[in-house]
């Protein structure tokens, strides 16, 4: 079991250590002084925000596995609010979270006389894709707005990646993580399905199934697609109430994501699951266990048709080959955008994070939808790899992604801990079903999907670090 070496600084009173109390008391003084300037504004609001963060903050000094799990939960109830000059928006209250918590780590880190992170076949292909990254923002001619970018990204890696592989992996640990992801799945999944079916089944229902948590239906089937494998796989190997409850919230899950009609996660759930399930059953050689996925296929598809909603959703199926749809049109805009920015910068792109504001100077006249004129990205993750970072981007991008597969998979093959195992190949196909959603949608950036990408692909680097640990015999 991986532990952490203990730190040894002279004994205060309630269990703190000097060292610990010295920075406290310069976190309370700086948050103290915060929370007057808010009172002086007479914004009792802001004030009661500032209160609140500086109560988190000590929260993420003294337990920062509390205060990640925290802003992990907040994710999905987060929404945009527009507080930065510029008019420019932060997602309330997960990104302040995330800072916050990200701040009161580094310092507990500090007083434990640092951190390092473990090693991982993760680090070369990550840093590789920064690095690439920020080449491409320094050489763009909109520098700032890359910096920007870059920064927001290299936070919420730091917030899933850095942080997974730098605290232990236990398997207290790793049960709290499976029971939030399968919560939140479940209370989404249930969530959503249960406002289409109030609004009335359809797409225009469906595009504001989860709000006001979710302003539209693509990142929240997304992150459903993330989730749902967790408590899919819990099922398969646990029993009694705890198989019928992780069922239960797989099912939820499904229905979420059945009723969202977004059809970028209807094909990533259709090709991965299957996939990912066939791998279980090629390690644990128990095909009957399969009855479980495939009674909850049977309920699924039972409970849409009761619901009158089958038929919807396979006229709405149809539109993926029509091309007057819409949605059709304007992805096939913004991928010609991308492409053209590619040509004219094939070797380092038009910058990370740049292409909505190139968009217009590349914007195609032979097709004009009513979303044409909008400052929103380019519908696929590949493509703007390709269009902010070059050819070398897209390829160190697609590096990234086939070794975090690999990791997770081989975790899964050679983990002694069955629940390890089972965690690493859920976590996989999470993963797998974003990077094919991906090819049709770009969401990271945004709070709902990143979060969790994040996180996710730093718990597969963990439990291949930890692996590996008990594999050589390491403490």
């Amino acid at each position: 079991m991986d532990r952490v070496a203990p730190h040894r600084a002279t004994a205060a009173p309630l269990g703190f250590k000097r060292s610990d109390l010295a920075l406290l008391a310069v976190i309370v003084l700086g948050e103290g002084a915060l929370l007057l300037f808010g009172s002086g504004r007479a914004d009792p609001l802001g004030s009661a925000w500032v209160a609140l963060g500086a109560l988190y903050l000590l929260v993420a000094f003294r337990a920062p596995e509390l205060a990640w799990m925290g802003a992990a939960a907040s994710v999905p109830f987060s929404g945009e609010r527009v507080l930065l000059p510029g008019g420019a928006a932060i997602a309330m209250p997960s990104e302040p979270m995330i800072g916050l918590a990200l701040l009161g780590w580094m310092a507990h880190a500090a007083a434990a006389g640092g951190f390092r992170a473990r090693p991982s076949a993760l680090h070369r292909p990550l840093a590789i894709l920064a690095g690439i990254a920020l080449l491409s923002v320094l050489q763009s001619s909109y520098r700032l707005v890359g910096l920007k970018a870059l920064f927001v990204a290299a936070a919420y890696a730091a917030f899933g990646y850095l942080y997974f592989l730098s605290t232990p992996c236990t398997p207290a640990r790793r049960e709290r993580w499976v029971r939030l992801a399968s919560v939140l799945a479940a209370l989404f999944g249930f969530y959503g399905a249960l406002r289409v079916l109030s609004l009335g089944i359809g797409l225009r229902a469906a595009y504001g199934a989860a709000r006001p948590f979710f302003t539209e239906h693509g990142t929240y089937a997304a992150l459903l697609a993330l989730l749902i494998p967790i408590p899919l796989f819990e099922a398969l190997e646990r029993t009694g109430r705890a198989r019928w409850a992780y069922a239960s919230a797989a099912l939820a899950a499904g229905l979420g994501i059945a009723l969202s009609f977004t059809r970028a996660a209807w094909i990533s759930v259709a090709i991965v699951l299957p996939l990912a399930l066939v791998v279980w059953v090629l390690r644990r050689r128990s095909v009957r266990r399969l009855v479980l996925p495939a009674a909850l296929g049977l309920a699924l598809v039972l409970a849409l048709t009761f619901l009158g909603a089958s038929r919807r959703l396979a006229s709405h199926a149809e539109t993926i080959v029509q091309t007057e749809n819409v949605s059709n049109l304007e992805r096939v805009n913004r991928w010609m955008a991308a492409w053209e920015m590619s040509r004219d910068h094939p070797l380092i792109g038009v910058g990370y994070g740049a292409y909505p504001d190139a968009y217009p100077a590349y914007r195609r006249k032979a097709i004009v939808t009513e979303l044409a004129y909008g400052h929103f990205g380019v519908h696929s993750e590949p493509l703007r790899l390709l269009a902010e970072m070059g050819w070398p981007g897209l390829a160190a991008g697609l590096g990234f992604v086939i070794a975090v597969m690999w990791v997770g998979l081989r975790t899964f093959q050679r983990a002694a801990d069955p629940d390890a195992a089972r965690l690493a190949l859920a976590l996989a196909a999470g993963l797998a079903t974003y990077a094919v959603h991906a090819l049709f949608n770009s969401y990271l950036g945004i709070d709902k999907v990143t979060a969790p990408f994040w996180l996710a692909t730093g718990a597969i680097a963990a439990l291949a670090a930890s692996t590996a640990r008990r594999r050589d015999g390491s403490p």
